[in-house]
Parts: C-alpha cells; structure tokens; sequence
C-alpha cells in the first residue's frame, strides 16, 4: 500500500518549466555590435603586457585555461588567432578572422595582453592570481583575554 502512495504522489506533480523565448531573426545572427572594450596596441597594464612579450608561452596557457582549452595548445604561435577568434565571437565583438589572424601574427604580446584585458573586462580574468601575494598578519592578542 505505501508503494502505490508513492506512485500516486509522484503522478500528481505537476511541473511547471520556466520557458524563455527569444525572437529569432536568420538575418541578424551574424551583426557583431560590441567593439573591444582595451585598444589593440594599448600595453595597460604594463605588468601584464611584460608578461607576454618575455613569457609569451606561459601567457598564452593561461589565455587558453581561461577559455576553457587545453593550456598546451597557448603554447604554440598559430594557436593565438584561434584564441582571439573564439573570445570574438563569444562577446559578439565586430572583427574578423582575417584581421584576427593578422593581429596575432604582427605583435603576439599585444594581442594577448587585449585577450586578457578583454576577458578581465567580462570578469573572467582573475587578477588576484596574477599579483604578488600579500601578506596580512592577523592580531591574535585581544583572543585569550575575558
């Protein structure tokens, strides 16, 4: 008898999904109406633009983890328009993969300081890791007294 109430119970929810629909228009899935949000040559901040023209290989593992790749492939050169690409096309910004090829092969360190500037922008950079550790000392003497 408790093996039919349960059934019963189960049967009777009911489930209401929360449905969104979006308008969907073929013409205008490929407009692009955001810009990138750092300029392409503009090596802000200094720290990081350093990193990736003496450490171009390092900075791009961390560009690929951060996108959701494997980090060996920001190893390799050709890897950095493909990156770029892929960033592009998530955030919806205006460009191409023609001007992404050609900005990856004229100054690799500038385009992979824009990928990270542009994904600390979206919130998806961590900035903590990338600074020096501080040290905070914590005051224990106010802890043992009544």
């Amino acid at each position: 008898m408790l093996l039919k109430t349960y059934e019963i119970k189960i049967l009777t929810q009911h489930i209401h999904p929360a449905v969104l629909k979006h308008e969907y228009n073929p013409h205008n899935v490929w407009d692009f109406d955001k810009q990138w949000q750092t300029k392409f040559c503009s090596c802000q901040p200094t720290g990081r633009c350093i990193f990736a023209c003496f450490c171009s290989c390092c900075m791009g593992n961390k560009l690929a983890k951060y996108m959701g790749e494997k980090g060996i492939i920001g190893c390799f050169p050709c890897s950095l328009p493909y990156l770029r690409t892929k960033l592009r096309t998530a955030r919806r910004i205006e460009g191409s993969c023609c001007e992404d090829y050609w900005a990856s092969n004229c100054c690799m360190a500038c385009t992979a300081t824009q990928l990270a500037n542009e994904l600390e922008t979206q919130g998806l950079w961590d900035v903590s890791k990338t600074n020096k550790s501080k040290h905070v000392r914590i005051d224990h003497s106010n802890q043992y007294n009544d």
